[in-house]
């Protein structure tokens, strides 16, 4: 029921946040006429998003369907310093970068979490693909007509409309939490029972708690490679808007990135049901690095098209695998909310370091180095799975082994005894 409401929720919400968010950098572009405001907001953003994560961390797990409600503060108040940035540039754009970072903190702990408490019984491509369909319908209108709205119409209009309809989003959610609150395992880390009996003997728990580090970090260095491409449309953005003054132009690429995006996403549960996708999720991570890598050297529109429709195609068949691999391994664990924490600051940081190498005047070397990393992580993606599945694998079977020894120790007679009952 849950994750009904929440795909609901997810839907509208993109579509209210993405009608003046994704915009942003291009507005700040507008006013200022410098590239490095305009890529120098993100890096800023996503840096404030990273300190937010680390603030709220605990809070996020006990209370995520309440960030969602609350969600609504920061949107309003950066789509209200977005009209501030006309009247004292320096203050609009500091308010726009915290609430901005505070809106996409509270948006992606939140509903991750949430995504994982909702789908712990059917841990399949499907659940987690159709969540992402939800999210990407909302988008693909919304920088449509967020781009014409802000075209031809004043940045308020686009303001009023977008407060309204996330207000309507909180609604399922609202309900679904007065609903569910006071059931037992609400909103609580799933655990498995192999983490419930090693927790209880002191060398198990320990040993338990450096498999999960390891498996955490590899999962983190992957995340942080996987972020690379979550810039993409948002530099895309302000490289086509330099070039031609509209937003509607940056508007359509991103409406056939999620359009792709979203067949994708549906398509991915039926293959990964099939087929184990390691190789394939492999290749498309490489094909979205030289994807991503060469775009930004085409002016026939056509082909930018097609590559953006081939960026969104491939990117969920690596970016659901890895969720969904992520959190069967670290639930065995019971860290799998905290896995989420990592996914999140991981990506922030994989943003942040892309957009270094677009403040010196240039796009052109940030996409050089986002699809440099996203090769890089399709040649690591099998090693790293399957160093992971050998780690965690080796812990569960060595307390099997202990188990058998155990056993045969205690059914084993002490010589004493066995020589009492001879006689």
């Amino acid at each position: 029921m849950q994750l009904k409401l929440l795909n609901f929720h997810k839907m509208l919400a993109n579509f209210s946040t993405s009608l003046v968010g994704g915009f942003i950098p291009l507005i700040i572009y507008r006013q200022t006429q410098s590239l490095f405001l305009s890529v120098g907001y993100l890096f800023c953003m996503y840096l404030v998003n990273i300190i937010i994560n680390l603030i709220f961390k605990n809070k996020f797990q006990k209370h995520p369907q309440l960030f969602l409600l609350i969600r609504a503060i920061p949107i309003l108040a950066y789509s209200l310093s977005v009209l501030l940035i006309d009247v004292n540039f320096v203050w609009g754009i500091i308010l726009v970068t915290i609430f901005y970072a505070a809106n996409l903190s509270f948006k992606g702990n939140s509903t991750e979490v949430i995504l994982n408490y909702s789908v712990s019984q059917n841990t399949n491509s499907k659940s987690f693909g159709m969540t992402r369909v939800f999210e990407q319908l909302g988008s693909i209108i919304a920088v449509v007509a967020g781009g014409l709205f802000l075209d031809y119409l004043e940045t308020y209009v686009l303001i009023i409309v977008a407060m309204s309809i996330y207000i309507i989003s909180t609604i399922p959610l609202l309900i679904f939490y007065i609903r569910s609150r006071k059931n037992k395992g609400f909103n609580k880390e799933l655990v498995s029972n192999a983490f419930m009996q090693f927790s209880q003997i002191e060398d198990r728990s320990k040993q338990g708690k450096q498999v999960a580090k390891k498996i955490l970090f590899q999962y983190g260095v992957m995340y942080f490679l996987v972020a690379f491409l979550d810039v993409f449309c948002s530099l895309y953005n302000i490289f086509i808007y330099v070039k031609l003054g509209q937003f509607a132009a940056a508007g359509y690429f991103n409406a056939v990135y999620n359009a792709t995006f979203a067949v994708s996403s549906y398509l991915v549960g039926y293959v990964s049901a099939k087929i184990d996708t390691t190789i394939l999720s492999s290749i498309c991570f490489i094909i979205n690095g030289i994807c991503s890598a060469i775009v930004p050297f085409f002016n026939n529109l056509i082909v930018v098209y097609v590559l953006f429709g081939i960026i969104g195609f491939c990117y969920p068949f690596y970016s659901l695998f890895l969720i969904e691999r992520m959190l069967a391994k670290t639930r065995i664990l019971g860290v799998s909310n905290r896995a989420i924490f990592i996914r999140e600051n991981a990506s922030a940081m994989g943003k942040a370091f892309v957009l270094i190498f677009g403040l010196f005047g240039t796009l052109i070397p940030a996409f050089i180095v986002m699809g440099s990393g996203l090769v890089a992580a399709g040649g690591l993606l099998n090693a790293s799975e399957e160093h992971s599945r050998k780690t965690l694998v080796h812990y569960l079977e060595d307390d099997l082994e202990e188990d058998v020894i155990d056993v045969k120790k205690r059914k084993k007679p002490k010589k004493g005894k066995a020589k009492k009952q001879k006689s």
